[in-house]
């Protein structure tokens, strides 16, 4: 006598299969979304932050004589924040050159804050920071160590703009 192995499975066993597999996918899917949504709101943190300690009530745009530091924090897969704009030269690092180049390709000429690379800060990789000018008229690249970036912000009586320089 030859006999056979043979599974038997019920729809309703297949069917119940189906919906834990759809839900294990629709769960993944929606924490995905959640920790984009995180990396876009710490961009815009970021923005805000750098405004305010610039342009701010008490912000040092309307001080006489500031020396102090900027601390803020961006999402992980940002690499660097680069300020100036393209009309400036870019600082002798090889790699801020590197990022100059490829920043002039989105054609964004009226900005002079950037983030790099730019595809991972959503809506806001680029825009523009009123009251600023930078340490000797250069474009420059601040790298984000541990998912900050440290930048120096200084004013004289004299000056009308606030410098914005690396540590």
């Amino acid at each position: 006598m030859k006999r056979k192995g043979q599974i038997q499975i019920s729809f309703g066993m297949i069917f119940s299969i189906i919906i834990v597999i759809a839900t294990i996918a629709i769960g993944f899917y929606v924490i995905n979304y959640f920790l984009d949504l995180s990396n876009c709101t710490k961009v815009g943190l970021f923005r805000d932050s750098l405004n305010n300690k610039i342009n701010g009530a008490n912000g040092a745009w309307y001080a006489d004589i500031v020396e102090d530091e900027f601390k803020g924090n961006v999402p992980s897969k940002i690499n660097y924040v680069c300020f100036g704009n393209f009309s400036m030269t870019p600082e002798d690092s090889t790699k801020t050159k590197e990022i100059f180049e490829e920043l002039k390709k989105y054609g964004e000429e009226d900005k002079n804050v950037f983030i790099y690379p730019p595809k991972e800060a959503c809506e806001g990789a680029f825009y523009n920071l009123k009251h600023v000018s930078f340490e000797e008229n250069k474009f420059f690249c601040v790298e984000a160590k541990s998912g900050t970036i440290t930048l120096a912000i200084s004013k004289t009586s004299g000056e009308p703009l606030v410098k914005l320089s690396k540590l």
